[in-house]
């Protein structure tokens, strides 16, 4: 009974395996059409393969989608970072070719400095509180600087020293709003020659320079140029301060009121220039030729 049972086994085997090559045989060789069951067999394959390879392809197209959306975010980044380097770059890039203007300026100023000397300096605070009022500069006692000292850009005078330490300088600026300001002596140049008169006050409205003390019977025109005339002790000669807008008399009628668009451009201050005059060792050398002078003659009488 055991023997029947393993050789139905084998026969079922044999005709599961014979069915099959017939069907195979049959669908290859055959000119008709295939057998129904094969048919159905075929449509039912069709249809678990339909029902499987459509959730999977949707699972593979959306899988796609988030992988297309998460390389676009990184791009978008990397473009991001890209484009803010660039800004950055650009932003210095224009820093350093104001810069480049203002030194190039101050380079072909240097001629026309005649018989000063001057030390070339940053800006390296300017406080909002006191935007109007002075500047801090990067040089000090160790560069020469003294109180007083006259404080140019390449267009014009800004200011004065006013405090001093080792490595930087405090400058008090012209358009000071307290009140404080060093009072100039200046020259105007008119047509007729050269006028004196005293700067010594700022209309912040109008943002002019005001020249006081300038006598009543001379023509002053607008577009004069006004200059420091080098008398009173506070500037050298020669420093280019602005030019003329306006003149009227006084309340008194003594003096005229002259107002002076300055040269300098106030709001952006960077680069400037410290004049130091050189006439300091000339007059050490003619003071001590006077002494020997008169040494001599003492001793001659």
């Amino acid at each position: 009974m055991r023997r029947f049972f393993e050789n139905k086994k084998l026969i079922v085997l044999l005709v599961s395996v014979i069915t099959s090559f017939s069907m195979i045989a049959y669908s290859i060789f055959s000119q008709s059409q295939m057998p129904k069951p094969v048919l159905w067999v075929n449509d039912v394959t069709a249809v678990v393969g339909r029902f499987v390879s459509t959730p999977t392809n949707a699972m593979m197209r959306f899988t796609d989608s988030i992988n297309d959306l998460m390389n676009t975010y990184e791009e978008n980044q990397r473009l991001k970072s890209q484009i803010f380097s660039l800004e950055e770059l650009e932003a210095q890039n224009e820093i350093l070719q104001s810069e480049n203007e203002e030194l190039s300026a101050l380079l072909d100023l240097q001629p026309s400095l005649v018989g000063k000397n001057v030390i070339a300096s940053s800006v390296i605070s300017r406080s909002p509180d006191t935007w109007l009022d002075s500047i801090t500069i990067d040089v000090g006692s160790n560069s020469g600087i003294e109180k007083n000292m006259s404080v140019m850009t390449e267009s014009g005078l800004v200011g004065h020293i006013t405090e001093v330490s080792a490595t930087s300088s405090k400058v008090q600026l012209l358009i000071t709003e307290n009140n404080q300001m060093t009072n100039v002596a200046v020259s105007i140049q008119t047509d007729d020659g050269i006028v004196s008169g005293i700067l010594s006050d700022y209309d912040e409205k109008t943002q002019e320079l005001i020249l006081k003390q300038v006598p009543n019977d001379t023509q002053i025109s607008k577009g004069n140029t006004v200059t420091t005339s080098g008398l009173g002790g506070v500037s050298p000669e020669g420093l280019i301060i602005g030019e003329v807008t306006s003149a009227k008399s006084d309340n008194f009628g003594l003096s005229q009121s002259v107002k002076v668009k300055p040269s300098a451009d106030f709001k952006d201050i960077r680069t400037v220039l410290v004049v130091m005059t050189l006439n300091d060792n000339s007059s050490d050398s003619d003071d001590q030729a006077s002494e020997t002078s008169s040494v001599s003659s003492d001793s001659q009488e």
